[in-house]
């Protein structure tokens, strides 16, 4: 049964331009993201490893070695069976690092650019006769179904047809770090034909031609040889064979790129665990029914193409068709994705090591025509080797050709993850002793044979066996010796525990020639452009949120291993690292450093979610004593040898004002004034403790006490330093100083008011008497000063007393609401009594609807005393005026004077009793403590502003705060401080 060629570029173009339009509807965005996004296409994505060798091969095997066919499904299912072990870590270290093929993971965990390079060219070699096979499929398959087109014609047509589409959707950027969503879609559409092709096949096969279940135990019966042969033992050393599957599902280019280089969510890759075992087990049960539908309708002239024979010995147009789209699907796909991961892999490690970009082009579509062109070279150099060497050979030999060759970057991937003593010279031995071997034992001798005459495809499968065990051992161990014989390089170590599961990359400890991101622009402008630079720095700064403009240390840190990951999916990893290193500086790398630190708590921060056992424990422990010192009421500061700042806790924030975020990495001398001296000389002192030392923050005057632990037993070699406030302590202490004083001073002028008032009252008694016994007016003169005198000592007395009384009584005895304004117009009236000829002018510019609760008496002392030291303070003519204003619960008044002012040294010892400015004999210093008690017991404060006019220096304000009595009108506008006050 033949078909017209025109019906089958009908439904081969068909198909394809189903591809194209699953692409560009979701470059298009026409369809849904949750769809893209949706973990179940990552799983049909990943079946492209089902190629054209499962699809038409796969029969081949079976029919000559039975149940060894399912050696390859199992081979990957094992692999994603493992992913927690094996693909997720993969998975983490590419995402991390920017890297988009196995030559940019081999070519980071060793940092070498040849470990990159031999690993581009043994993968695109080994690649060719994969490539083929696929070519191979449909250029043999379609003369079978039209004997009007030839093979080479039919393989020339779909290389070029498959060119443009991976041109169009493979490689639409310039970087693989962005995903191609569409080639994704279109990939997981192909797997989902050929899936359901087989299964309808197989359906057909099993209730049509062995007519269902007990049809073909019937014909088993009836032809035990044919179960026999199914059945059949499989050959020696099917484990390596089964291994080389395992690794073939990691390592080859389309199975690396759809499983760890495209930007789908991680969880899709644990639905794969089992989602793609699924698919595997599907396609291997369709093979036993085609099987022997085929060998009952006698459709096996060719085992491998059984599948397609099928049809045509049955008369089945249909079955044919679905047959035919089913391999084109298989062979499309895996040319698609190999060609693009193919070609990211020579224009990192092959193009662009040896060719510069030309300066006067735009470097991205430089870089994407680059791409494209290697693509077309990719697919070309498939052709051609189809055309010269693969066409001599079964679709099962190419496939165990390639197979075993990829099994030779197994070792280098198991100890990429788990073995940091693996070094360069360990995995190039090795893998070139692996593939010598097998280019001598199986390459070799496979040409020879092709080229004399057709081999047998069993014979040729049994020698592969001994050849892969021998070049895995050999390879494994050439890895291990040669390791162990020739240490990798610092950086190689370091890449080792960065590539480790559950680990870190290892801060290098060197410094950085870096002011601003414009040094970055500089740096990246010789090798990319001026203008590609500044959008690799700008996308670095988004992505780190980071201003423009001058960098602190830490910050150029960040930005430079972000740009590094950022390069590494633009020109791979080694170019990246090699175009910054010589922003870097070397550094002494004894001791932690500030942003070393900094760095591993960000990281810390971000694998949160990733760590297990007693990583994770650990990592609990860290975050439980960070959060510990984080939340102290003590200021924390860690240093490293340099003083530089590691740790900042939240208490030292609030003294200093400078985030947790800003202030790692600055030395002490960095800080802000007067942060940098305070902690600079403390660190620098040899003593551990310093008592409380002043500072002025904000304009107010606040007390810390330092205290300080070396470190110079571990390897950190700094040292912790602690700021504890003492304000509120200091504050205190000094009022329970204050009060105790005035108890005492209390009890002092009881005793001596009552000691002094009696014979002070017999010399007032007796020089009164002075008037009845003479007439002499020298001595009644001196009577009359005696009793002046008595006065005096009599209103010092009384003085005493009611500082003693104030000072013990608890509160104001007599509580009534009071009007300020006319409270203070008495106080005037009184103080002006005495003022003795001076001349000031009292202002009552006090609310008169303000309203307090208070006592009378005590509060008009408070006011006479304030009023006759503003009168003495003043010069004659001079106002002193009295405002106040008020809020919702309180209420203030300021009285204020045109006087000398009080120097600062005295400011702070106003309020202890027996302190005065005024000459002896005119002042007893208790006036401002009594006032003091007094405002206290009514639960004010009083504040004394000196001088009060700034500009001309002189003057003085008192401010006193007092409860406000509710119910007292709010005034609309209230007067400001120090309103209408003349100068």
């Amino acid at each position: 049964m033949n078909f017209d060629l025109s019906t089958l570029l009908l439904f081969g173009c068909g198909y394809l331009l189903v591809l194209f339009g699953a692409a560009w509807l979701t470059e298009r965005k026409y369809l849904p993201e949750r769809l893209i996004r949706h973990p179940i296409v990552h799983v049909l994505a990943l079946g492209v490893f089902a190629s054209a060798w499962t699809f038409y091969g796969i029969f081949g095997v079976a029919y000559q070695s039975g149940y060894l066919y399912l050696i390859s499904y199992l081979g990957g299912s094992a692999a994603f069976l493992l992913a927690p072990v094996v693909l997720i870590p993969i998975l983490r270290i590419t995402r991390r690092h920017q890297l988009s093929s196995l030559a940019d993971l081999f070519a980071f965990r060793f940092r070498s650019g040849r470990v990159g390079t031999l690993t581009t060219l043994l993968m695109l070699f080994i690649s060719l006769p994969l490539l083929s096979i696929q070519i191979q499929a449909l250029a043999a398959s379609l003369p079978m179904l039209t004997p009007h087109v030839s093979s080479h014609q039919a393989a020339l047509v779909f290389c070029a047809v498959i060119a443009l589409f991976t041109i169009l959707f493979g490689a639409r950027h310039a970087s693989l770090r962005n995903s191609h969503n569409g080639l994704i879609v279109a990939i997981a559409t192909e797997s989902l034909v050929k899936l359901v092709a087989l299964l309808a096949i197989a359906g057909y096969a099993f209730f049509v031609v062995l007519d269902g279940p007990s049809g073909l135990a019937d014909w088993l019966a009836a032809n035990p040889e044919q179960l026999q042969r199914l059945q059949q033992p499989p050959a020696d050393h099917w484990q390596v064979l089964l291994l080389a599957f395992f690794a073939c599902a990691i390592v080859m280019p389309h199975m690396f790129h759809v499983a760890f280089t495209e930007n789908l969510p991680t969880e899709s890759l644990y639905r794969a665990s089992w989602g793609l075992p699924l698919l595997l087990l599907l396609l291997a049960l369709a093979v036993p029914p085609i099987l022997w539908a085929a060998i009952k309708s006698d459709a096996i002239d060719n085992p491998e193409y059984m599948v397609l024979q099928l049809g045509q010995t049955l008369q089945l147009p249909w079955m044919s068709l679905l047959a035919f789209i089913g391999g084109l699907s298989a062979a499309s796909g895996i040319i698609i994705v190999a060609t693009v991961a193919l070609a990211s892999m020579l224009q990192n490690h092959v193009v662009l090591p040896l060719v510069r970009v030309p300066d006067n082009v735009r470097f991205y579509a430089w870089l994407l025509w680059v791409r494209r062109l290697i693509i077309l070279a990719v697919l070309l150099g498939s052709y051609l080797f189809f055309h010269f060497i693969g066409n001599r050979f079964a679709l099962s030999q190419l496939g165990l050709l390639a197979f075993v060759a990829f099994l030779q970057f197994l070792p280098g991937i198991l100890v990429t993850l788990y073995w940091p003593g693996a070094s360069r010279n360990g995995f190039l031995a090795g893998v070139g002793v692996g593939f010598g071997i097998w280019a001598l034992g199986l390459l070799l001798p496979m040409m020879s044979v092709a080229l004399q005459s057709e081999p047998d495809s069993s014979t040729t499968a049994l020698s592969s066996y001994p050849v892969a065990l021998i070049s895995l051992l050999a390879n494994s161990l050439t890895l291990v010796v040669t390791s162990l014989l020739f240490p990798g390089r610092r950086e190689e170590r370091q890449a080792a525990e960065a590539c480790l599961l559950n680990a870190l990359p290892h801060p290098t400890g060197q410094g950085i020639q870096v002011q601003s991101n414009a040094d970055f622009v500089n740096r990246l402008t010789p090798r990319l452009g001026e203008r590609p630079a500044q959008r690799e720095v700008r996308r670095a700064l988004r992505e780190l949120q980071l201003p423009s403009g001058r960098l602190a240390p830490l910050d150029s840190l960040r930005l430079r291993a972000r740009l590094e990951q950022n390069l590494s999916g633009l020109l791979g990893p080694v170019e990246a690292a090699a175009l910054l290193q010589p922003l870097d500086t070397p550094g002494n790398n004894s001791g932690f450093k500030a942003r070393n630190v900094h760095l591993l708590e960000q990281q810390l921060e971000a694998y949160d979610q990733r760590l297990s056992g007693l990583a994770a424990e650990l990592d609990q422990l860290r975050r439980y004593h960070r959060a510990t010192l984080q939340r102290l009421p003590i200021g924390v500061c860690t240093l490293d040898a340099e003083q530089r700042i590691l740790f900042w806790n939240a208490e030292l924030e609030t003294c200093t004002e400078l985030s947790s975020d800003q202030a790692p990495g600055l030395r002490l001398d960095q800080l802000p004034s007067p942060w940098s001296d305070f902690l600079a000389r403390f660190a620098a002192a040899d003593a551990l403790h310093q008592s409380a030392e002043c500072l002025e923050l904000n304009g107010a005057q606040r007390w810390f006490s330092l205290h300080k632990a070396r470190l110079d037993d571990t390897p950190a070699q700094g040292m912790v330093l602690l700021v504890e406030e003492e304000t509120q302590h200091l504050l205190m202490a000094r009022k329970l100083a204050h009060s105790e004083r005035l108890a005492s001073i209390g009890r002092f002028a009881a005793g001596v008011a009552h000691e002094i008032g009696n014979p002070v009252t017999g010399i007032a008694c007796l020089a009164q008497n002075l008037k009845l016994e003479t007439e002499q007016p020298e001595v009644l003169e001196t009577g009359d000063q005696i009793v002046d005198q008595t006065r005096r000592i009599s209103r010092i007395v009384q003085s005493l007393v009611r500082f003693a009384h104030t000072g013990r009584q608890d509160g104001p005895g007599h509580m009534e609401p009071i009007r300020l304004h006319t409270c203070i117009d008495e106080a005037i009236h009184l103080a002006a009594l005495d003022r003795h000829g001076r001349q000031q002018h009292f202002i009552n510019a006090v609310d008169q609807t303000l309203l307090i609760q208070g006592d009378l008496q005590l509060l008009l002392q408070v006011f006479v005393n304030l009023l006759n030291n503003a009168s003495d303070a003043s010069p004659a003519e001079s106002v002193i005026r009295i405002d106040s204003d008020m809020n919702e619960h309180s209420s203030r008044l300021m009285i204020t004077d045109e006087g000398y002012g009080i120097p600062a040294e005295h400011q702070d010892h106003l309020f202890e009793p027996f302190f005065t400015t005024k000459e002896p004999g005119k002042g007893t210093g208790l006036g401002l403590p009594l006032v003091y008690n007094i405002i206290t017991q009514h639960y004010g404060s009083i504040e004394i502003v000196s001088p009060a006019n700034k500009k001309q220096n002189n003057g003085t304000r008192v401010i006193i705060t007092l409860p406000r009595l509710q119910g007292s009108a709010l005034p609309e506008r209230p007067e400001a401080d120090g309103e209408g006050l003349s100068g």
